[in-house]
């Protein structure tokens, strides 16, 4: 009797497999024989799953943009308008090993995406989710009279989604100048500045 192959099952196990070739070497230097040595399959059934790196790498960023998102939503679980909004800001920071993986496939995909139409088209749809999001998440927080500024929740949600980037690409470079207290502490500092009132309870317990 043949073998029944749950495609769904390997296809994880090749991305999971993938992530840490990248993760331990770099893009540049990874191979889809690589990533097929990893994951202990041909570089046959790869091909049958994946039509080059640029494709293994959009498939990694939808898998942990959907871990993300579940990972969000379990942080955000009865909480108020702000520790909603802190999770998910914390949510989006390398402050541990998991996150510290989903911002490196986050910044190893940027300069493919500035040179391929395609793949900046998908770096587009993901970030105006994530806008979509937050400007959700602040109008709560403002309505709950929790934000006192003249910016928009458009604005404040694009200056958040900067202070995201500059802070998760200096903690990948300097993890030894940004670590993860010091990561909380610039980012609270960024919301009162905005005009936020920040919760210290709220943001000094979650994660």
């Amino acid at each position: 009797m043949p073998k029944i192959v749950d495609h769904d099952e390997r296809r994880e196990e090749i991305l999971s497999a993938a992530v840490r070739v990248i993760d331990s070497v770099g893009l540049d230097n990874t191979t889809t024989r690589a990533i097929a040595l990893e994951s202990g399959y041909s570089n046959g059934v790869l091909s049958h799953y994946f039509q080059d790196k640029d494709d293994i790498l959009r498939s990694i960023l939808v898998k942990t943009h959907r871990e993300f998102m579940d990972r969000v939503a379990a942080s955000m679980h009865g909480k108020d308008e702000f520790g909603r909004l802190w999770a998910m800001l914390m949510q989006n920071l390398p402050l541990d090993r998991e996150r510290h993986v989903e911002t490196l496939m986050e910044i190893t995909f940027w300069p493919r995406a500035l040179s391929n139409p395609a793949l900046r088209e998908f770096q587009r749809d993901a970030a105006s989710e994530l806008l979509t999001q937050l400007r959700g998440l602040i109008g709560d927080v403002r309505v709950a009279g929790g934000l006192d500024t003249d910016l928009t929740d458009a604005d404040v949600a694009e200056l958040l989604i900067a202070v995201i980037d500059g802070l998760s690409v200096h903690a990948e470079l300097f993890p030894k100048r940004l670590p993860t207290a010091y990561q909380k502490r610039l980012m609270r500092a960024q919301l009162t500045a905005i005009g936020f009132r920040v919760d210290e309870k709220a943001s000094a317990t979650s994660r």
